[in-house]
This record gives structure tokens, C-alpha cells and sequence, in this order.
């Protein structure tokens, strides 16, 4: 899950973060998700905001 965590904080676009959705199941992505820092969090939920 590290990869997945690493491509998650390193996205800078909804698109990046919708090209993980191929590679990783929902789950997977809201299981390292719940593991971020608030601030992480919210960072990414923002990028989703712009779609």
C-alpha cells in the first residue's frame, strides 16, 4: 500500500487521481486514504472538487 499511498499525495490532478482508481479497487484506495493526515486529506479532497 505504500505505492498507493506515495501516488496519492504526489497527485496534483482529479485525472492523476482517477488514473490510480485503474491500478487500485476503491477499497484499497479508501483503506490508505483513512490512513492520511487530515491535512492530506483535505489536500485531496480538493483535487476531487475540480472534476
Amino acid at each position: 500500500m505504500t505505492k498507493l499511498k506515495v501516488a496519492m499525495l504526489e497527485a496534483e490532478t482529479v485525472d492523476e487521481l482517477a488514473a490510480i482508481i485503474i491500478d487500485y479497487t476503491h477499497e484499497e484506495m479508501m483503506l490508505v486514504f483513512d490512513e492520511l493526515e487530515w491535512e492530506q486529506q483535505a489536500r485531496i479532497n480538493d483535487i476531487w472538487k475540480t472534476a
